[in-house]
Order: C-alpha cells, then sequence, then structure tokens
C-alpha cells in the first residue's frame, strides 16, 4: 500500500512535470511557426487578394494570413500549445523531417543526440559517484570531529551563494595562464574516443563535486549524528556490539532519508550539469540546449525546438526512472518494513 501510494504521487508529479514542460516547449514552437508564416507573407502571391479580403473583415493583412490561410501548411498553429510541445519532445528523439531543419540543426550542433547523451550521462555518473563517496567520508569525518563539522557547516553556506560557473571560470584561467596543458581544455568534437571525453571531463567533475558536495555532505552528517545519538544505539554499545554492527545498522535506519536527501540533490546536480557541459563546451545536453537559440539580432534570431527538447525529454524520463527506482528500494531499505 505504502509502494503504491509513493509510485501514485511519482506519476502525478512527472505527469504535471510532463505538462508544464510540454506546454513551454509548444509555446515556443509555435512562436516561431508565427514568424516564419509571416515571413512567408512577404513571398504570397496573391497578396492584393489577401489585402482584400483582410480589409473587408477589419483585420491587419498579417493577422489573416496566420488565422485562415498560414494554418494550412503549419497546423500547429492551431493545435493546442500542449499537443503541439508533447509531438515536439516525441520527436525530438531522431533529427528533425524537414532538410532545412535538419541542415540548421547540424550546423549549430553536429554531434548526434545518441553521443551528446552518452556524454552528459558520463559526466552525470562519475560526479554522482565522487560526490557521494567524498560526502560520506566527510560526513564521518565531521562525526569524529567538531572542528570538520563546523568547517563544513561554514563552507556549505558560504559555497551555496556562489554560482557553480565561478569555478569553472576559474579553472580556465589557472590552464591559460598557468604551466598546465593546454590541451585539458580542448572541447571533444564529434565521434571523440572515451578516454579523449575523460580526459575533457575532469575540470568540469571537479568544478561540480566541489561546488555541490557541501550541502549533501552536511545532509548525511545531520542524519548520521540525529541516529548516532538515539538511544538504541547507546543501548547496542553497552550490551557490547562492534560498532561496524553498530554501523550498519545505522545505515540501514537512515538508508531512506538519506535517498531522498540524494535524490534531491541529484536535480540540483544535473542544472549543474548543464551549465559546466556549455561552460567546458563537452558537447553534451547543456551544449545542446545552448545551440538551440542563435543570433544577435531578432531578424535573425533561431529557436531549434528539437536540439531544446531532446534534453528535456532526458532529463525527465531520468528522474522518473530514477524516482520509481527509489519508490521500489525504500521498502526493501526500511527498518520498520517486515
Amino acid at each position: 500500500m505504502h509502494n503504491s501510494l509513493g509510485l501514485f504521487r511519482v506519476a502525478v508529479r512527472f505527469t504535471l512535470v510532463l505538462v508544464l514542460v510540454a506546454f513551454l516547449v509548444g509555446t515556443g514552437v509555435k512562436a516561431g511557426l508565427e514568424q516564419q508564416a509571416r515571413n512567408e507573407l512577404l513571398d504570397y502571391p496573391d497578396y492584393l487578394e489577401l489585402y482584400e479580403n483582410a480589409t473587408r473583415l477589419g483585420m491587419e493583412p498579417g493577422d489573416y494570413y496566420l488565422k485562415y490561410i498560414a494554418p494550412k501548411k503549419h497546423p500547429e498553429l492551431v493545435t493546442p500549445t500542449v499537443v503541439v510541445g508533447f509531438d515536439a519532445l516525441i520527436s525530438s528523439l531522431a533529427p528533425p523531417k524537414d532538410e532545412m531543419w535538419r541542415k540548421i540543426e547540424h550546423r549549430h550542433f553536429a554531434i548526434s543526440r545518441r553521443e551528446a547523451f552518452l556524454r552528459t550521462f558520463i559526466f552525470l555518473l562519475v560526479s554522482e559517484i565522487v560526490l557521494v563517496l567524498l560526502s560520506v567520508v566527510v560526513a564521518f569525518w565531521a562525526l569524529r570531529s567538531q572542528r570538520v563539522a563546523g568547517i563544513l557547516s561554514i563552507f556549505s553556506r558560504v559555497i551555496s551563494g556562489i554560482p557553480v560557473w565561478w569555478l569553472g571560470v576559474v579553472f580556465i584561467l589557472l590552464v591559460i595562464y598557468s604551466a598546465l596543458p593546454d590541451d585539458i581544455l580542448i572541447s571533444p568534437g564529434p565521434g571523440a574516443g572515451l578516454l579523449t571525453i575523460l580526459k575533457a571531463m575532469i575540470l568540469p567533475v571537479l568544478t561540480v563535486v566541489l561546488m555541490s558536495f557541501w550541502r549533501l555532505a552536511v545532509e548525511f552528517y545531520m542524519l548520521l549524528r540525529r541516529e548516532i545519538l538515539s538511544p538504541y544505539v547507546s543501548y547496542k554499545r553497552a550490551v557490547g556490539l562492534s560498532e561496524n554492527r553498530i554501523l550498519v545498522s545505522v545505515f540501514k535506519a537512515i538508508s531512506v532519508p538519506a535517498l531522498s536527501v540524494w535524490f534531491s540533490h541529484l536535480i540540483e546536480v544535473e542544472g549543474m550539469v548543464i551549465v559546466v557541459d556549455y561552460l567546458f563546451r563537452l558537447g553534451g545536453l547543456g551544449q545542446m540546449i545552448a545551440s538551440s537559440f542563435s543570433g544577435a539580432m531578432a531578424e535573425t534570431f533561431y529557436f531549434i525546438p528539437s536540439l531544446f527538447a531532446f534534453p528535456l525529454l532526458v532529463f525527465i524520463v531520468l528522474n522518473l526512472i530514477i524516482s520509481i527506482s527509489i519508490e521500489f528500494i525504500k521498502p526493501k531499505l526500511d527498518p520498520r518494513v517486515g
């Protein structure tokens, strides 16, 4: 019953997220199509007839074209915004069918979807492994030393006010103006090997870890400290149980809240990964999102829906999978079950 309720909450939450994202993407798609339709009006062959019809109805020619003529070529203009956005999310799994948009997409982002996803997944996975291990080690260290606990608390407050890109910029400047090899900053192009990609991720991973592990370590420390001070831990020590067995029981006791803390932190790290990916030009989903917007002026500004929608769909599905997995894992870890 508890598991079913948790899964229901996950389904409701991600349905709302999907609807909101679909609405935002659909709004962008329809705005781009509207601008494209207005540009087509300039070359419309029967403009005089259109002008007369628009004047007869008391409408501007552009509004008349958008309402009565453009939907024949662009049916999305009269389709519900959420439906347009959902179609854009699904169709973003593959390159656009329209040749013009396919060329535009390739010109702005030449790396394939599969490769961009794998680069971001590797970046996120490596960062999370280092983050969790470092946070657990520092949390235990803080349990044994009040000085470390105090330093951890101070740094978690200070670092939380600094944007993640700041440290990335510091690393970039350090490489440029020091004896460190410049090839660390070389962006891996399409088809780059795994070792090349991992080498390019050294500084990005350090950036994410050093800017985000403090809060996670504090959260783990607070959970451990609260549990260590519980009466049952004192009782187990009094009856002579080893510290290792006590720690195992403590870990099991905090496993469920620790999972919730980790998942909330993971969502924050995903945002950092997107920013750092773009900053270091890793060719992942962050750079893909940035490449979906192009142009210095309104007349030359491009919004490429397929490049924008694909990363959103990936992170929605990834978080959904993790949320469902956590709901299945929680009952197995919760000491109150069974």
